[in-house]
């Protein structure tokens, strides 16, 4: 018995001709693998991170004619100074004059009363003036028998006035009131 090769297929031999012997048997084939797509997208090469950009400070440049202007020829550029505000300030100063008397208040009024503001100013002024007060209520123990019974109360009443007019500072500034001290006797103009 022979057999015959599946239909369509030409078994060949090792000479690479196909033969015609119906006896001889298929020459194996190898498998071919199948083909991955070769198409990838290319990639990008990496980026390297950016340098900062740091901005040249500005050259010195001679003035046409030879002459240096006023203020040596180099103009150094200067940011504009922050507005502070004085409300910060003057509640600093009322706290601080509470609890440590005349000190504070001088200290204040001496710094703030060049600034210009003439709000700030009052209000610095008539702080150091309450507490001008309280000191000189103080003094007032050094009278024989009935000056220590008039400091106490005299103190702590002054005490007590002090704190709400430090308490009502910030505010009384922000609205354009006066300040808020219940009295005052105004030692400093």
């Amino acid at each position: 018995m022979t057999t015959l090769p599946p239909e369509g297929q030409n078994p060949q031999v090792p000479g690479g001709q196909p033969s015609n012997d119906p006896v001889a048997p298929p020459a194996p084939q190898a498998p071919v693998p199948p083909q991955q797509p070769q198409a990838q997208a290319p990639q990008a090469p990496p980026v390297p991170p950016q340098q900062p950009q740091y901005q040249q400070a500005p050259q010195y440049q001679q003035p046409a004619g030879g002459q240096v202007p006023p203020g040596g020829g180099y103009q150094q550029p200067y940011a504009q100074q922050p507005v502070t505000d004085p409300v910060s300030n003057i509640t600093l100063n009322y706290w601080l004059s509470v609890f440590f008397s005349w000190l504070p208040a001088l200290i204040f009024f001496l710094i703030e009363k060049d600034k210009g503001n003439r709000q700030a100013y009052e209000f610095h002024r008539d702080n150091l003036n309450f507490s001008l007060l309280r000191v000189i209520v103080g003094f007032v123990a050094i009278i024989p028998y009935i000056g220590w019974a008039i400091a106490v109360l005299g103190g702590i009443v002054l005490f007590v006035f002090h704190i709400i007019a430090a308490a009502k500072a910030a505010e009384a500034y922000r609205t354009g009131q006066k300040p808020p001290f219940i009295f005052n006797v105004p030692l400093i103009r």
